[in-house]
């Protein structure tokens, strides 16, 4: 019992100074660099109306308001005209004064609300979510609407770059950690099972000859070396993991290389991520998708400028800042970006569709149409190409057979982007035409090579074990590392190790019981269990209690830690595989309970009532957990003994 609490204090008392609860500071490798990361929360800002920048109001009013329907059409209308695709400061208020409808039991007035912020921005998650609730407020069962209103907002998520961001971090960042600490205990348990061995063979080593008494100091002192390089408690682990080599069976040194190169991967990533996260360069990001898909405001033009400044080849920029003078009208200016952009990036074809636009809008028909044949050359498959091209051949004739012909080739790419505009009645430049945007996948395609860097993935895995050990030749210390491992590996398999006999638990040196490359016993236990030889009765006696307590203490061992940590028996047992897997999954809804609005938090409201996320997450944990203890209590000694 003694050892088995003394198990379980080693196992929180790691977990919790790994957690940062009692260390100085956080030891999770993303805790400390990501508190001071700002992605928007739309949550907790209030409405204000000056913040869409096309909107007229008195600069006096500022209580709170509601639009009324005819109202909400106007600006629907005044957003198309603006060419602006999402307005999420409004599309917030829409559905908040949505949720207080809900609250005052009008549901039909929050389904129209929330169908009107769906108008204003289509792009956005929580408008759907929140119309979701709408429905099942009015009927519970209508899944038919509620359903479908549901999966439009999950696939929102993953289509809205910030919150994709934060989302996949989340995830990230979850299941590295869940990983780190599965192997914590992992370590643990190996250092417990196997230290004991590592000072019994120090003792019986132990003589008075000088060369005994150095080797024996030296080995003690390797047991120091993470205290004097003062290594986190990742690196001790599976330092003394390590030291433990030739003691630990089969199964679990493949484990503690597994563990090696984890480690020397997860929290350098971790880190670097978070670190890029803080960066000029990842802000910027954010910038270019308010700009393109939001309504942006006079910061965001001056961060894209100030950008520019420093990265004047900055092709996505400076498409960026051509759309933003496009949308204002000033169109010389807005092709002069395009331009540019074109130059830096001559493969982008949304940049030759867009500059084909400016044109259009100025009137230089043969420029637009050669620009948007250059963008179809680029990319033949996009409708929205063919359908520009199609206005700048009206503009020369009504109908003509080119006309005709690109018409329907628009159609037949993108039929219901042909069916939208060809209903819109209007000279207005910014809705005759389709402007393109750069896109969540763009913006993704540019944040994974700024976070990795532009070396080869390899060279950067490669580099990031020996980046901060200084040596002259570049190749001298994996050489030497790698040289060490095999050395290491030869020394165990040529040395005799001792074990511990899984019978009763003696260091015993491996006498081969040959039903498993995992289980040696002692001679003294082959003799009594095995051979079953007629010998003292007290000595069979004696072994056959000492193996039956061992047994005992071992079982319950597995049983009462699986209570703490699902998975531990497996661990216990020397199946570390099996363990490792269960462990990792409780780390998981562990880690999600305590961040379970996210470590960077989400730009968007939480999903379709989270109370019933709650709900779910904490079943399946329940359910989990319940058939894995099941499962542990199940399980019998690994060797039935007599007492």
């Amino acid at each position: 019992m003694k050892k088995t609490v003394f198990i379980l204090i080693i196992i929180i008392f790691s977990l919790l100074y790994y957690l940062g609860i009692l260390a100085e500071k956080e030891n999770l490798p993303l805790s400390e660099d990501v508190s001071s990361i700002d992605i928007p929360l739309l949550t907790e800002r209030s409405f204000d109306a000056k913040e869409i920048g096309f909107l007229k109001f008195r600069s006096g009013d500022r209580r709170a308001f509601s639009l009324s329907k005819k109202e909400l059409d106007q600006l629907y209308q005044l957003k198309l005209d603006k060419g602006i695709r999402n307005l999420p400061v409004l599309s917030l208020f829409l559905i908040r004064e949505a949720k207080q409808a809900r609250k005052n039991g009008n549901s039909d007035q929050a389904i129209e609300l929330a169908t009107y912020s769906i108008q204003l921005s289509p792009d956005l998650p929580q408008p759907y979510f929140e119309l979701a609730r709408a429905h099942w407020q009015q009927t519970p069962f209508q899944l038919n609407k509620i359903l479908p209103e549901i999966f439009k907002g999950q696939m929102a998520r993953f289509h809205h770059y910030p919150s994709s961001l934060s989302f996949f971090y989340n995830i990230f960042y979850i299941l590295s950690n869940a990983i780190l600490m599965a192997f914590i205990v992992f370590g643990i348990v190996v250092m417990v099972k196997y230290f004991p061995l590592y000072f019994y063979d120090l003792r019986k080593n132990f003589t008075q000859k000088m060369s005994s008494l150095l080797f024996i100091g030296i080995k003690v002192l390797f047991l120091f070396v993470p205290f004097f390089l003062r290594l986190d408690i990742l690196w001790a682990i599976l330092f003394w993991n390590i030291l433990l080599w030739g003691y630990v069976g089969k199964k679990e040194r493949q484990f503690i290389v597994v563990f090696l190169i984890i480690l020397a991967y997860l929290p350098s990533l971790l880190r670097s991520s978070s670190s890029f996260l803080n960066e000029f360069s990842s802000d910027i990001i954010l910038e270019i998708n308010k700009a393109n898909q939001e309504n942006w405001d006079r910061g965001t033009e001056e961060n894209l400028r100030q950008w520019l400044a420093i990265h004047p080849d900055d092709a996505e920029v400076l498409f960026t800042l051509g759309l933003i003078e496009k949308r204002q009208g000033r169109y010389l200016t807005a092709e002069e970006f395009y331009r540019k952009a074109a130059d830096h990036d001559p493969t982008f074809s949304g940049t030759f569709s867009n500059l084909g636009n400016v044109y259009l809008a100025q009137k230089k028909t043969q420029e637009a149409i050669a620009s948007y044949q250059q963008a179809i050359k680029l990319n033949r498959n996009k409708g929205a190409y063919y359908f520009n091209l199609y206005r700048a051949y009206s503009q020369e004739t009504f109908f003509s057979e080119r006309t005709g012909r690109t018409y329907q080739r628009a159609r037949q790419l993108d039929p219901g982007l042909v069916d939208y505009y060809s209903m819109i009645e209007s000279s207005n430049m910014n809705r005759l035409v389709v402007d393109e945007v750069l896109t969540a996948q763009r913006l993704w395609e540019r944040f994974l090579p700024q976070l990795t860097g532009r070396e080869w993935v390899l060279v950067r895995l490669f580099t990031a074990w020996f980046e901060k050990i200084p040596s002259g030749v570049p190749f001298l210390v994996p050489i030497i590392f790698f040289g060490f491992l095999i050395e290491m590996s030869r020394y165990s398999r040529t040395r005799r190790f001792l074990t511990r006999c899984p019978k009763c638990g003696s260091p015993t040196y491996r006498f081969y019981l040959g039903t498993s490359d995992q289980e040696f016993v002692c001679s003294n236990c082959y003799r009594v269990f095995i051979q079953k030889e007629k010998i003292n009765p007290k000595v069979v006696e004696k072994k056959s209690i000492q193996a039956h307590e061992f047994q005992k203490q071992n079982h319950f061992t597995a049983k009462f830690l699986s209570l703490f940590f699902v998975g531990f028996d497996y661990l216990w047992r020397e199946d570390p595989f099996k363990g490792l897997i269960l462990l990792f999954l409780f780390f998981i809804f562990i880690l999600k309970f305590i961040y379970w609005n996210g470590v960077l938090i989400s730009p968007v409201t939480q999903p379709f009532i989270s109370a019933w996320s709650i709900i779910f997450c904490g079943g399946l944990f329940i359910l989990f957990y319940l058939l894995s203890i099941r499962r542990a209590y199940k399980q019998k000694p690994r060797f039935e003994t007599k007492e």
